[in-house]
């Protein structure tokens, strides 16, 4: 253990108390099982020392001391009435529609991680996809197909160990209907970019030669990450290559100022020639070529982070390019000859290391640029010139392959913008645009499917005027001001919820009439359209509410203003068009929230005995929801069976038209069982599960599980990472690896022992853990971290100190490495 590391080794979790650094002794009531099986609670007198990190809440009081068995499913005991259905439609709209949708262009085909959709120009009317992984398809530009057929098969060669590696690029030579020439571009080991031509099989146009690969360029790479990819022929007839500033964070090499090095920079060679030594020729019209200085020739410009994509405008010859940001702005760029585009002195229009050494005297700035409530990273579009969209002639759209959001930018004739506006909310991992031979636009997405854009039908101004503005308005609550929930909706909780800055948190789910979930017993839930979450975070408003356990305090005191601040209500809406998240601000008097149309900080305080602290608190956008509600998540986070395989710790009211109770429960009556089997019984699920809650996967709960073994505190940790984490680190999502998921083996989660993809807090030698080493592995930095490279990325303005400690015991754990949980039951 290093000295920068300090931690006892205890028995049982010493946390801190609720909105506090030191642990307090506090009651708390948890679920064991009696000697006949049976789960109940433990009794008020039971004693122990638990966690005060902020966290969840139950809808209703949970001091209940004595254990009655379980109802059986059916039984007349059964701990709660009838189902009745939420009325949702209130927030089914949307308060900013916008006037293109999605749909699929290609409905009967599904491809691994696309990322490139383009055509070969030779009339043929194909579409060739390239798949991450090192296959390129084809297939007739048909919506109808249903069959492709593999070009091109390099996935020997191919690398993917890192989520930005892999075949990233394709271009058809402008000849290729004579010549049959066309190129790509690949990671493979050891560690480069390979710019690669091949020609098409003499026998078959539907495949390439694969042994007439012949290597153009091998490109050093000194990280996974900021490979660029982008490959694009030119109205020139010249080939033109984004590179990546070699990956890490923050260029620590100071590549993109370089001129030396051809990373952070486009490039622009010619393919029909060869100089010596070469097996390219550089065009002598580009700006740096011929000299004898070390600078490279085949530079048409830099000061570029990481490229993604590059296009041309096949009516203005123009080349744009997205260029994805390092911690707060992304950016769309017009390219030009010898242009510097300023990374890393600037990101976006804002400075970012000015003090780094610059080349040249002019910094060019981007067209547009925009923050990350908006996007975290940008995928550079195209020039609309197709016939579908008649309207959007001339129009270049961009998107975010985080958001989903779309956006359309149009220029004047002397290069200035003139409109820059959003056109779309996808919820896709958007990865790529493309066009066809005819110019009609098309993105590839990670769900698997290619997409094109159709005007949203409907009266959109009227949709956005009837839109709720006040959470009073939505139909969640019967009394807002009293925290009375509406009819239908049914309270949870979970057992490890995602840290939110310590705050407190009050959940419901409102199912629209005649629906209902799809369980899983260990993927994500299906949950119908109509569906609505509902969460309201709360911070302590006196010093004595802050000392409370977050396992006894009910619906009743947390409905008290005058006890418990509400900060937001957040609702995750399954609409017609998918999810989308809202945030609710509430107001001074605490009576009503107000719809948030951004994104917005406040200070905040947090009393205590000691004082109070201030701190900041975000309220996120709705395309920040979007952030952390992923497709690759399933979008829903908390309501799956691991969370939710609890005690019922809350009764339905069975009085129709009623919401949830507020009464405690008896300590006389019979105890409720688990939440999946309450909602079983309440005819909640579709293919419901059979058994009881000691045969479905749980969780330990964080608040009150011990830690006082090796494995407890991995399974702990693992369940933490996969509530916390893993709606981005799954090999879906947005950052691929390490995979975070509770499921997979330690051995295989590319995290112990592997080298970090995005730059180091810790020292040079860290990697992303390092056994027995907490100082040397960056999953604790970045745990304890509030910064650029913090984690979680968004929305936290306060460390987790509980998680710090436990991951940092667990790291000292590892000096032989368990094994991964299986899943663990009750």
């Amino acid at each position: 253990m290093t000295a920068a590391f300090r931690m006892p080794l205890a028995t049982v979790r010493q946390p801190q108390p609720l909105g506090h650094r030191s642990g307090v002794a506090r009651l708390a009531a948890f679920p064991h099982r009696t000697e006949s099986g049976e789960m109940c609670m433990t009794k008020p007198h039971a004693l122990r020392r638990v966690t005060g990190r902020l966290p969840v809440l139950l809808a209703v009081g949970l001091a209940i001391a004595g254990c009655a068995k379980a109802a059986e499913p059916g039984s007349p005991e059964k701990a709660a009435g009838a189902f009745h259905p939420a009325d949702t439609h209130w927030v089914l709209g949307s308060p900013d529609p916008f006037p293109l949708e999605p749909e699929r262009a290609f409905p009967k085909l599904r491809f691994d991680r696309p990322l490139e959709l383009t055509h070969a120009g030779d009339g043929s009317g194909r579409v060739f996809v390239v798949e991450q992984r090192g296959l390129i398809h084809v297939f007739a530009n048909r919506p109808d197909a249903d069959r492709t057929s593999v070009f091109l098969d390099i996935r020997d060669v191919v690398s993917r160990d890192d989520n930005e590696e892999g075949l990233l690029g394709l271009a058809f030579h402008p000849r290729y209907k004579e010549n049959g020439q066309f190129f790509v571009y690949y990671s493979t080991r050891p560690r480069a970019s390979i710019v690669s031509r091949f020609r098409v099989s003499a026998s078959d146009p539907n495949r390439a030669d694969r042994r007439s690969e012949e290597i153009l360029m091998r490109i050093p790479q000194p990280f996974g990450n900021h490979n660029g990819g982008s490959i694009e022929f030119g109205p020139d007839g010249y080939l033109y290559i984004g590179l990546g500033d070699g990956g890490a964070a923050n260029d620590p090499f100071g590549n993109g100022q370089n001129l030396k090095t051809l990373l952070g920079k486009i490039l622009r060679i010619d393919v029909d020639r060869r100089d010596p030594g070469l097996a390219y020729a550089i065009p002598k019209d580009n700006p740096f070529a011929g000299r004898s200085d070390g600078t490279r020739g085949e530079i048409w410009a830099y000061g570029l982070r990481n490229v993604w994509r590059l296009a041309f405008d096949r009516a203005t010859g123009d080349l744009w390019a997205g260029d994805v940001g390092q911690n707060r702005y992304e950016e769309i760029d017009l390219i030009v000859r010898g242009g510097n585009y300023g990374w890393k002195l600037r990101e976006g229009f804002h400075p970012f290391e000015p003090q780094a050494p610059q080349t040249g005297d002019v910094l060019i700035d981007p067209l547009v640029e925009y923050f990350r409530h908006e996007g975290l990273s940008v995928t550079g579009g195209r020039v609309y010139r197709g016939t579908r969209l008649p309207e959007y002639q001339g129009a270049y759209f961009y998107g975010d392959y985080v958001t989903g959001n779309v956006w359309t930018l149009r220029l004047d004739s002397r290069k200035r913008v003139i409109e820059n506006r959003k056109v779309a909310r996808t919820g896709l991992n958007i990865s790529a645009f493309g066009e066809d031979h005819a110019g009609d636009l098309y993105f590839t997405a990670f769900d698997g499917y290619v997409y094109r854009f159709r005007k949203r039908p409907g009266d959109l101004a009227g949709m956005a005027a009837a839109f709720p503005r006040k959470l009073s308005q939505t139909g969640m609550f019967r009394d807002t001001a009293s925290l009375l929930p509406g009819q239908g909706l049914l309270p949870y909780d979970v057992n490890v919820p995602l840290w939110s800055d310590g705050a407190m948190k009050q959940r419901y789910l409102a199912l629209p009439q005649a629906k209902s979930v799809r369980f899983s017993p260990t993927g994500p839930w299906q949950f119908p359209e109509g569906t609505v979450l509902v969460k309201t975070f709360f911070l302590p408003a006196t010093p004595e509410a802050a000392t409370r356990h977050p396992r006894t305090i009910s619906a009743a005191e947390l409905a008290d203003p005058r006890k418990w601040r509400r900060l937001e209500t957040r609702l995750l809406v399954h609409n017609p068009e998918g999810w989308q998240g809202y945030t609710y601000v509430w107001n001074d008097l605490q009576t009503d929230a107000e719809l948030l149309d951004g994104a917005k900080t406040v200070n905040v305080e947090l009393p205590s005995a000691q004082g109070k602290e201030t701190f900041p608190w975000y309220f996120p956008s709705r395309s920040d929801c979007m952030a952390c509600h992923t497709p690759a998540a399933g979008f829903v986070l908390g309501l799956n069976t691991r969370q939710l395989n609890r005690p019922a710790d809350w009764v339905y009211d069975r009085q129709p038209g009623k919401g949830a109770s507020d009464t405690p429960l008896s300590t006389t009556g019979p105890k409720p069982p688990s939440q999946i089997a309450l909602w079983r019984d309440l005819g909640v699920f579709t293919s419901p599960p059979a058994g009881s809650e000691r045969a479905w996967e749980t969780y330990p709960d964080w608040f009150t599980a011990p830690a006082d073994t090796a494995t407890a505190r991995q399974v702990l940790v693992r369940a933490y990472l996969d509530a916390n984490c893993a709606m981005c680190h799954v090999p879906e999502g947005i950052v691929s690896r390490p995979d975070f998921r509770f499921h997979t083996p330690l051995e295989r989660a590319q995290l112990v022992g592997a080298n970090p993809g995005q730059g180091r807090i810790g020292p040079a030698h860290s990697k992303l853990v390092r056994p027995a080493d907490p100082q040397g592995s960056e999953l604790w930095h970045r745990l304890r971290t509030r910064g650029p490279r913090q984690m979680p990325p968004l929305a936290s303005h306060r460390v987790d100190q509980q998680a710090v400690e436990l991951v940092g015991q667990w790291i000292l754990d590892l000096q032989n490495t368990p094994a991964a949980p299986s899943g663990r039951r009750r």
